[in-house]
């Protein structure tokens, strides 16, 4: 078990990096999830099927599989840090054991990398939103919820704590950010432990599921603003909206306020950002559209 910390020269010296294997091991284990959050079932109801046929014609994954979740997902694949600049349209699988990069590989061919595009751009918008609120509020505030083991400490310091740390902290650590579509993060050293994946969820849904407001609704308010007011079935921040539209924080933020002062957003404050939500009329534009 090691116990980390983080100063801010780590921190300012951090980068932040897309990962195809980190974000493809978060899509196997939604797959593999046996009570999974209610707004993933459609998108499981699609990929779910394909994946229990595959691991019924391979007991061996499946045995592999089961042994491993869920207290210990995805530690145990071992999976090392991406590069500080990695090819984000690439799987390399290289040095993963034989059963996890099998069922990587199959995951990313029939999952992930048919969605990547959307994936790549809400990963991408999730890595904005979170520079911007390091640059404005600090590190606290961008990325608060990096794993119940890890804590924020005085003076913008780090610490975390896990198994996979090696006892003794090397004296200058690299440190990468990974956002992925994952439940919780996790950590991923390398074998020298002289850099470190801090692999994190990012905060918009945890998987692309269409919301296409209706065509009539994108005429009337403007696409940017109607997919807003699909995309609030349930309260978000300007950061998640930012990461789940692919929009800027600031061209969010700009088309709020005008939703705001057509009374068909309305705004509450939780933490240190104001979530919004659609107001009764919202709801009642949009159930009267026609498509």
């Amino acid at each position: 078990m090691g116990h980390w910390l983080l100063g801010t020269e780590s921190l300012t010296a951090c980068r932040f990096a897309v990962s195809p294997v980190a974000e493809t091991a978060a899509a196997l284990g939604i797959l593999a999830e046996i009570r999974p959050e209610p707004w993933r079932r459609s998108w499981l109801a699609t990929h779910q099927p394909a994946f229990r046929a595959h691991l019924e014609a391979a007991p061996r994954l499946e045995a592999w599989l089961t042994a491993r979740r869920p207290e210990r997902w995805p530690a145990d694949l071992h999976l090392p840090p991406p590069a500080p600049a990695p090819d984000p349209h690439r799987l390399d699988l290289t040095g993963i054991p034989a059963a996890p990069a099998d069922l990587l590989d199959w995951t990313w061919q029939h999952v992930v990398r048919p969605e990547w595009p959307a994936r790549l751009r809400t990963l991408r918008a999730d890595i904005t939103a979170r520079r911007a609120r390091a640059e404005t509020h600090g590190w606290p505030v961008a990325l608060p919820r990096l794993g119940p083991h890890h804590r924020w400490l005085a003076g913008g310091r780090l610490q975390l704590t896990a198994p996979e740390l090696p006892a003794a902290q090397p004296p200058d650590v690299r440190l990468l950010f990974v956002p992925t579509s994952a439940r919780l993060g996790w950590l991923a050293p390398d074998d020298a432990a002289s850099r470190l994946a801090v692999v994190y969820p990012t905060c918009a849904a945890p998987v692309p599921t269409p919301r296409t407001p209706p065509t009539s609704l994108g005429r009337l308010l403007g696409s940017a603003r109607a997919e807003l007011l699909a995309g609030l079935d349930r309260p978000r921040d300007t950061a998640q909206l930012a990461t789940l539209t692919g929009l800027s924080p600031a061209a969010v933020g700009d088309h709020l306020t005008v939703l705001l002062d057509a009374r068909l957003v309305a705004r509450a404050r939780s933490g240190p950002a104001a979530r919004f939500y659609r107001t009764a009329l919202a709801d009642a534009l949009l159930t009267a559209q026609p498509g």
